[in-house]
């Protein structure tokens, strides 16, 4: 009987890591916490906030939800990473039918839908506004798009409502004609990371239409590290990031190519990429390593990228205050960060993680520093990694004037919401304004969190037993909270007097 109950233990166990494996940055499993599954009224709100703030579950019935999207005042565009699903949430209540479905999506470990972007063009003025795009190429992608123009794209109506941008990993199929059914673009048989555009007349508008391929991103040939978070600032530039496939054999994840050319030359990954898809060439000439490489035939790809050096992020926002990106950054088995992310940034992997001064066992030398390029430390890491997901710049004063533009991070190793004030010129955290429960206690002695304790004084609300991927301000000034594991939208609003 003894050997039974260690036996059904054991199982248990294991089909619990199996389910994480889904999602989660795999090397962090050995640092997970597991909380027992547990209604939304178990969630904490952090005492020093309670008292003011109410949650409330708004939808359930999701199945694996990765990222979200506010499209209109009521209106929540939801992902399903292993479904391929784009799911419509209108005054809360989940419609029956998906939107649109992705076909030949691969869902390996972390690959599937995974990023969504949403341009509101009501509010785009018409000069900024394209009929078509020509589609990136991407030399040294797995898949070469050499002799793809832009007469293989559909072109865009101008009169839809909003423009949907999809990151999806999706096998290619081709056709007796050479297309596929679902895009109209010419694929290999390869998988890779794709960013489609879509048109969509908004919420009652049907589904999405007139696909049109923008970004070919490589997915191998491991199938985690893949990112897939995407961002679209106040002017239209849109930041994708893409982790390192776990494939540590680049300049970008700081190895040094020499003359070796498969080394040397970009190949797409580690990357935070910035395009601008309401131009007609889509790539900002003000990208920090555009002058330096625009001549560049072999390296043109580096024109694209906004930083390098990443290992893996699920979470990139702008300032709205100083229009700056910030991203989080997932460790290995040390130091989860948050970023803000300059022009031209080497994040430091696979070399550094986490300050530069914490025993890295390298120089600075040892970086590849490509032209444009710099090094700095993060501005905040988590010694042991909490498996950091989105960031949140909270553009509201509903939940009070001392939460405004400041910033929420969630996590999926705990099902936590931390919060980080920003210190007088925004370019970095103010460690002495903690959340914690009485204004007499200190607060972080560093931009580390240690230890447990260390922990606790970062945290906002925890228990969200389906562990967080998204976090978005909604039209109504409140904070919505997407979960994984459990399907659920959550809103954090102010109590109603």
């Amino acid at each position: 009987m003894k050997r039974l109950v260690i036996f059904s233990t054991a199982l248990i166990v294991m089909i619990l890591i199996l389910i994480v494996f889904k999602f989660v940055d795999y090397p962090s499993i050995s640092n997970l916490f597991i909380i027992p599954h547990q209604k939304y009224e178990s969630i904490e709100i952090n005492p020093y906030y309670k008292d003011r703030i109410s949650i409330e579950l708004i939808a359930e019935g999701l199945s694996l939800p990765t990222s979200m999207t506010f499209v209109g005042n009521n209106s929540i565009l939801v992902l399903e990473k292993d479904l391929g699903n784009v799911r419509l949430i209108t005054d809360d209540v989940l419609q029956k039918d998906p939107i649109y479905t992705i076909q030949n999506i691969s869902n390996e470990k972390e690959q599937g839908l995974l990023g969504i972007a949403a341009l509101d063009m009501s509010k785009v003025p018409k000069e900024f506004q394209f009929d078509n795009h020509d589609l990136l190429n991407l030399p040294n992608s797995e898949n070469n798009f050499a002799n793809t123009s832009s007469s293989f794209i559909t072109p865009t109506n101008n009169d839809s409502t909003f423009k949907i941008y999809l990151y999806v990993t999706e096998k290619g199929v081709i056709t007796s004609s050479g297309y596929t059914n679902t895009t109209n673009h010419y694929l290999n048989d390869t998988t890779h990371n794709r960013v489609y555009e879509y048109n969509w007349n908004g919420p009652g508008g049907g589904n999405l239409s007139s696909p049109s391929l923008l970004l070919d991103l490589p997915s191998g040939p491991d199938p985690y590290h893949n990112g897939g978070k995407m961002h679209i600032d106040r002017q239209g530039n849109m930041y994708i990031i893409i982790g390192d496939l776990v494939t540590i054999n680049n300049t970008l994840q700081n190895y040094p190519g020499g003359k070796n050319k498969s080394i040397s030359t970009p190949n797409n990954s580690s990357v935070i990429i910035r395009i601008n898809p309401l131009h007609e060439s889509m790539i900002p000439t003000n990208n920090p390593f555009y002058l330096y490489y625009n001549n560049d035939t072999i390296l043109q790809s580096m024109k694209l990228y906004y930083s390098y050096g990443i290992r893996n992020g699920f979470g990139l926002d702008t300032d709205p205050i100083t229009g700056k990106l910030w991203n989080t950054e997932n460790g290995e088995n040390r130091y989860d960060e948050i970023n803000l992310v300059e022009p031209g940034s080497n994040s430091g992997w696979n070399k550094i993680m986490g300050p530069f001064n914490r025993g890295n066992n390298t120089l600075l030398s040892d970086l590849v520093l490509l032209n444009g390029s710099h090094y700095s430390d993060p501005e905040f890491s988590w010694r042991y990694p909490v498996g950091v997901t989105d960031i949140e710049f909270l553009e509201s004063s509903n939940l009070g004037k001392d939460l405004e533009n400041n910033i929420f991070v969630g996590d999926i190793n705990n099902g936590n919401v931390y919060l980080f004030k920003v210190n007088s010129n925004r370019t970095g955290i103010d460690i002495q304004k903690s959340v914690s429960t009485s204004e007499n206690v200190k607060g972080l002695q560093d931009l580390v969190a240690d230890n447990k304790s260390e922990l606790e004084k970062i945290i906002f609300a925890k228990n969200f037993s389906g562990r967080i991927t998204d976090i978005e301000t909604g039209m109504d000034g409140s904070m919505y909270i997407l979960t994984y594991f459990d399907g659920k939208v959550y809103k954090i609003s102010p109590i109603e007097k």
